[in-house]
């Protein structure tokens, strides 16, 4: 019923901007007539965006996407309307951008390899971002060997533009929860599986993380060097390749 209230409160607010934009104008067909359309989407979007996180999985990109090309197409109106944007509507267009890319750092954006062999992770220029010191991120590192149907890098809290465009034609998908990928060995050195857990939750024993953290609480952390015979590095373990099981819930990806 509060949804309901929400938007008849909002409709109520319209139908009296409507009656202001004509007043302001002094006659129909005025510049605030015009940017009325625009005005209406900006207070739409910023009462949508807080609520993108109910959608499934697959519409939230979409959804986030939809609202930036909207964002713009009401600018161009603004900008037939006006010479110069009036304070009021120049904020309503700060808030609404602001509001899309807190709404965008609010998940766990998550690439996951499609397979379907392995994939030997490749050295990816620019991650982490240096321009951004808040939030975290994990990446497996160059030459990890990722089976298909587990995440290779997460980031959240942040913009990591190198890893937004996409690993090996993976595109990352906006996800509540970071996620760790545990590599567990037999006594032979041959991995027997892996385990896809929460990052708070503890990994089997005699398993290696995966995916090393980047940044922390927005602080950026020295990339360990890692030995050449790194057990994640070496294809003669994942012959033939082993389970990749999910404890964490997997119904975010099945939408």
């Amino acid at each position: 019923m509060q949804d309901a209230t929400t938007w008849a409160a909002l409709l109520g607010r319209w139908m009296d901007l409507a009656k202001a934009a004509r007043a302001l104008d002094g006659q129909d067909g005025g510049p605030w007539q015009r940017a009325l359309p625009a005005i209406i989407t900006y207070e739409a979007l910023s009462q949508a965006l807080p609520h993108i996180g109910e959608l499934s999985v697959r519409e939230r990109s979409y959804a986030l996407d939809q609202a930036a090309v909207l964002l713009e197409a009401r600018r161009s109106d603004m900008d037939d309307a006006f010479d110069e944007l009036p304070p009021v509507v120049a904020e309503a267009d700060a808030a609404v951008v602001a509001t899309i890319a807190e709404t965008r750092r609010s998940f766990a954006w998550t690439i996951l390899w499609e397979g379907p062999d392995a994939l030997a992770v490749p050295d990816i220029p620019g991650v982490p971002a240096r321009g951004s010191r808040e939030g975290a991120m994990a990446i497996m590192l160059p030459g990890t060997l990722a089976l298909p149907g587990e995440p290779i890098a997460w980031w959240t809290g942040r913009d990591e533009p190198m890893l937004a465009r996409g690993v090996a034609g993976c595109q990352a998908i906006p996800l509540d929860v970071t996620l760790q990928v545990w590599r567990h060995f037999d006594t032979s050195g041959r991995a027997c599986e892996d385990r896809v857990r929460h990052t708070d939750d503890d990994g089997p024993s005699s398993a290696i993380p995966m995916l090393l953290p980047l940044v922390a609480g927005g602080e950026h952390l020295e990339v360990p060097e890692l030995p050449p015979g790194w057990p994640p590095k070496d294809a003669g373990t994942i012959e033939p390749p082993p389970p990749v099981h999910w404890d964490a819930p997997r119904e975010w990806f099945s939408d």
